[in-house]
């Protein structure tokens, strides 16, 4: 078990309504064409959208919980026939097919926090696109710096309310190394109904701090070619102060 399989029902509902990414995939899914890859893909927030629009995906996570989680979903809205899920490490991929889109979404590659394990990665999502297709790896960039500056502090992330009436709470408490451009996160989920007991699962990840330069190195070095970086999901340009880092590279031909 992984701590993704620790939280999964937890992050899937506090992610549940984000969407502000959503129509970035579709149109680089309608400008490709043919299949899709997306790199943890949690418990299918993007996958579901995309399947509903017809394309042909397969997902690939680390944690056996989210998978199921994407699965129900899946079966739920009668979208098994089009999607795939497998459980593998995104730097020792194995899938025996070429692709014509891979996407790594919402910061989620910067959870790969060893060079050699990055540099494993992108090799292994390069040899997996067809020559020609599009990899994207989207990165927080002032949207996770400013946690640099907050270390020790408890952050309340927020808080919701399930169908069944329990709450869920989410508290963040970031620190920062001396030495790398790492970020250690240790979150609070606290679960309870309102004067009820509390139930709290206590998880550490880790959040790698990409620069500009490094990660067109990373991509150059792993056989792309990077053709555009924005700054955000509107696709206006990169710049130091932007709240993301979204790299467009193309599979070498």
């Amino acid at each position: 078990m992984n701590d993704y399989d620790v939280i999964a029902p937890f992050y899937d509902r506090e992610h549940a309504h984000f969407s502000e990414d959503l129509d970035l995939y579709h149109n680089f899914a309608e400008a490709c064409g043919g299949k899709i890859l997306e790199l943890a893909c949690g418990s299918g927030r993007v996958l579901l959208p995309l399947a509903h629009e017809g394309y042909t995906l397969t997902g690939v996570d680390t944690s056996a919980a989210m998978l199921d989680i994407a699965r129900q979903r899946l079966q739920e809205e009668g979208l098994m026939a089009q999607c795939t899920l497998v459980q593998q490490d995104m730097s020792a991929l194995q899938l025996n097919q070429k692709f014509r889109l891979a996407f790594i979404a919402l910061g989620s590659f910067a959870h790969v926090t060893t060079r050699t394990q990055q540099q494993r990665a992108l090799a292994a999502i390069r040899a997996h696109l067809s020559p020609g297709g599009t990899f994207i790896v989207d990165t927080s960039n002032t949207d996770a710096r400013y946690l640099e500056d907050l270390g020790g502090q408890m952050l309340h992330q927020g808080t919701w309310q399930r169908e069944d009436g329990t709450y869920l709470t989410h508290f963040l408490s970031p620190a920062t190394s001396p030495e790398r451009h790492l970020l250690e996160l240790t979150h609070f989920y606290e679960q309870y109904r309102q004067g009820g007991a509390v139930q709290r699962s206590v998880v550490t990840t880790h959040l790698y701090l990409f620069e500009r330069a490094e990660m067109e190195l990373l991509l150059e070095q792993a056989g792309f070619l990077v053709k555009d970086v924005y700054g955000d999901y509107d696709l206006s340009p990169y710049h130091l102060e932007s709240p993301r880092m979204i790299c467009i590279a193309e599979a070498a031909r």
